[in-house]
């Protein structure tokens, strides 16, 4: 059964009539006057009628009424249970109206036609009918063809990664609509040339011969061309020798009987084409044909280029952290190689002197001097130690995993606050802890969750002035799902600038003997390992407010 366009002239041969009739002369004489212009079957019977339906596929229906056994209505009412776009005529020279009538009511009849009928009248009749045939059927093929392009759209577009998604594209186009074979032409950088990025089906000899093929421009000017302007090229065995050199190469390695080309258009130009063939012997490429792979083609490329952001951003995104990393392994390296410094100029100094004092009974040398050179030297196994910790990773320790056991914040900060008293008192700064009500309990590993409420509340008692108070709370945040610890202190505050390198690791705001400057850097880490995030906001001579929030999802 052939397709029609209702854009374009309907070829009325394409769409078979059967006409079925219990008296041969009025077969005979339908087929003498219409096989001309439409291809004409007929039966003698209404069984002997849907044994030819149940063969092929028949546009037109027609059915004189009075006929033994089934009659035409019951005959055309069966032939619209066996195919319901089929278009059902009735012939009749009786004038029952209620039969007529319930006939149409009921959907088993187009139209009917009265005996005696004219040639010209039963003309206007078959071609009004195939024509409605006709326009169904296109509408319910460009129905089809619209599902299948969304569908096919919707897996390209959840593909985001070059390669398996050309590979999706060719064996939908393969598969899915039907085609022999197919092959994606991309653009190279600078578009310099066109090369293949992706052949279907891959077992087949010529594509693989053909994948190493390239189009220089320069070679084939018109038809690179042709895809730089957006149009579509269809190429034939037949004009092989007057094809462009690279072009003829390609069409003579196939050796199909044509090849259609859809240009790749995206928002910045041609990006490629796709190219399909019949070189299994399929019918030749019809207009439908072009038009379904060139929606197929508008489809592809916004995939593609998609695609490509996408990786393009990975690159980048992969960049940034290389660079970061080797940005963060240089100021721990520079922070690390200053920490040492220090100390070891006072062990430097002592071992230099050391050899000439060996005589001397020089007690503050051997005394003080000593001692502070075992200080410093502790001093660094300590900053070794903590860098050995930290570069053990999360969840680790002495190389074994620490175990997540139900942590309650309000007990943990409790014992923290207790363990601090000491410090605060010292410091002349008042501790304050509040607890919202029936607090659910979180997974973690207590010991880190721990030292990051003892790392931030030490930080706010160290900036606070003598008589200031530091504020400590958990609460639920409901709208995050998570449990949240909070750090008020109304000290000296942080700069704009200081507060973007806070997390740095060695950077402080403390004395040189005060701190190392890897507390908040340990306390990021150890909060990004439980999904966490720590957040920061100060003013100078305000204060500051640290905020950890853990998700409450890591419950048991």
């Amino acid at each position: 059964m052939a397709r029609a366009r209702t854009d374009r002239a309907v070829d009325y041969r394409q769409f078979p009539i059967l006409y079925v009739d219990d008296e041969p002369d009025n077969l005979r004489i339908f087929e003498l006057t219409f096989r001309n212009e439409f291809e004409i079957l007929t039966a003698a019977d209404a069984s002997s009628g849907l044994e030819v339906l149940s063969q092929r596929r028949i546009a037109v229906v027609l059915s004189d009424h009075r006929m033994p056994g089934m009659t035409g209505v019951e005959f055309l009412s069966a032939v619209h249970q066996f195919d319901e776009s089929t278009i059902r005529i009735l012939v009749t020279a009786y004038g029952d109206v209620a039969t007529l009538e319930s006939a149409i009511n009921s959907g088993s009849i187009y139209r009917f036609v009265p005996k005696p009928w004219t040639p010209e009248d039963m003309r206007v009749t078959l071609r009004n009918g195939i024509e409605r045939f006709a326009l169904a059927k296109e509408r319910e093929e460009l129905l089809r063809e619209l599902t299948l392009l969304n569908r096919i759209s919707k897996s390209m577009n959840q593909q985001l990664a070059s390669d398996p998604l050309l590979d999706l594209l060719l064996t939908s186009v393969i598969e899915d609509l039907g085609y022999d074979a197919a092959g994606i032409l991309l653009f190279g950088k600078n578009d310099k040339v066109l090369s293949w990025g992706r052949l279907a089906p891959h077992d087949s000899p010529a594509n693989q011969s053909l994948a190493s093929f390239i189009i220089e421009p320069s070679r084939a000017p018109k038809f690179v061309e042709a895809l730089r302007a957006g149009e579509s090229q269809t190429l034939t065995m037949d004009q092989a020798l007057e094809l462009e050199a690279p072009i003829r190469d390609w069409v003579m390695e196939v050796a199909a009987e044509e090849f259609f080309v859809a240009p790749l258009v995206g928002k910045d130009g041609t990006i490629g084409a796709l190219a399909v063939d019949n070189r299994r012997g399929g019918a030749r490429f019809s207009a439908d044909d072009r038009a379904l792979l060139e929606g197929l083609a508008d489809h592809a490329v916004v995939a593609i280029s998609n695609a490509r952001m996408v990786e393009d951003l990975r690159r980048t995104r992969e960049q940034i952290v290389r660079a970061d990393r080797l940005g963060t392994l240089g100021t721990l390296a520079a922070g690390l190689a200053h920490e040492i410094n220090n100390p070891l100029v006072s062990i430097h100094t002592f071992m230099s002197m050391a050899p000439s004092k060996r005589a001397e009974a020089d007690t503050e040398f051997w005394g003080s001097y000593h001692e502070l050179a075992c200080q410093e030297v502790d001093r660094i196994r300590r900053l070794v130690d903590t860098m050995r910790r930290l570069g053990r990773g999360s969840g680790t320790v002495n190389g074994n995993s620490d175990p997540r056991v139900t942590v309650d914040f309000e007990t943990l900060l409790h014992e923290v606050v207790r363990l601090l008293d000491r410090e605060a008192s010292n410091a002349q700064v008042t501790l304050t802890v509040t607890a919202a009500p029936d607090l659910p309990k979180i997974v973690a590993i207590r010991d880190h969750i721990q030292q990051v409420f003892m790392n931030i509340l030490v930080n706010a008692i160290h900036a606070s002035p003598p008589g200031g108070e530091v504020c400590a709370r958990v609460f639920r945040d409901h709208e995050a799902d998570a449990i949240c610890f909070e750090v008020v202190d109304r000290g000296t505050g942080i700069s704009d600038a200081d507060l973007e390198r806070i997390f740095d690791p060695f950077f402080t705001t403390k004395g040189p003997d005060q701190g190392t400057g890897l507390g908040l850097m340990i306390c990021h880490q150890l909060v990004t390992d439980h999904q966490g995030e720590i957040e920061v906001a100060s003013s100078p001579g305000v204060g500051s407010t640290f905020l950890v929030r853990l998700p409450i999802s890591q419950s048991d």
